[in-house]
């Protein structure tokens, strides 16, 4: 059984991750059956994250490094992941339709702007606040530190804990009410906001 707890479903391959807390970063490599950033975590069944050929470094010295064969990363330390070989979505037979929202987090020592994606019919403050995942992908990410400006960088993805975040700002949602036509046919639409009246 793997670490992840899945062996036979699909088969465990090596990806390249970048892992914050809000001291260190830890790089190195994840087994994981998993297409996307945010289910790694979220599909972990222990506590921490294993990973191999690892490198630590602290934030406010990245000047000496130390390598191992493997670390475990506590998860609930876990600010974000960033994992560059992955695509933010998925396949597309397996997803509930969404649609991508521009958001900003403020997680210290982090800002992330990027975009989330919410169930279409939705409004995106419950696709921040109401997801049952510990962990939040956003996608088209910039990523941003004042006190550690040496962590600045861009990802496709990445994954971030919804509650460890001090600020979740929707930055833009021009098509609020999208998308009743999407999920409704007219008529039912109709129904619904000119009930019949009683008697």
């Amino acid at each position: 059984m793997s670490a992840f707890g899945i062996d036979g479903f699909t088969a465990p391959r090596e990806v390249a991750v970048d892992v914050y807390t809000d001291t260190y970063r830890i790089s190195g490599t994840v087994r994981t059956p998993f297409s996307r950033v945010a289910e790694i975590l979220n599909q972990l069944p222990a506590g921490h994250l294993p990973i191999e050929r690892a490198t630590l470094s602290e934030h406010a010295d990245e000047s000496s490094p130390i390598s191992a064969p493997s670390a475990l990363i506590a998860l609930d330390e876990i600010l974000l992941m960033v994992a560059p070989q992955l695509e933010g979505e998925g396949r597309s037979d397996m997803r509930i339709e969404k649609r991508p929202v521009r958001a900003l987090l403020a997680i210290p020592p982090f800002r992330v702007t990027g975009l989330v994606h919410v169930p279409i019919g939705s409004r995106p403050v419950d696709g921040l606040l109401n997801a049952h995942d510990r962990f939040l992908p956003m996608t088209e990410v910039t990523l941003t530190s004042a006190r550690y400006p040496q962590l600045d960088r861009s990802a496709v993805a990445v994954a971030m804990r919804r509650d460890r975040a001090h600020v979740l700002l929707v930055v833009d949602d021009e098509r609020p009410d999208q998308l009743l036509s999407d999920v409704l046919d007219e008529q039912t639409a109709e129904r619904w906001l000119r009930p019949r009246e009683e008697g």
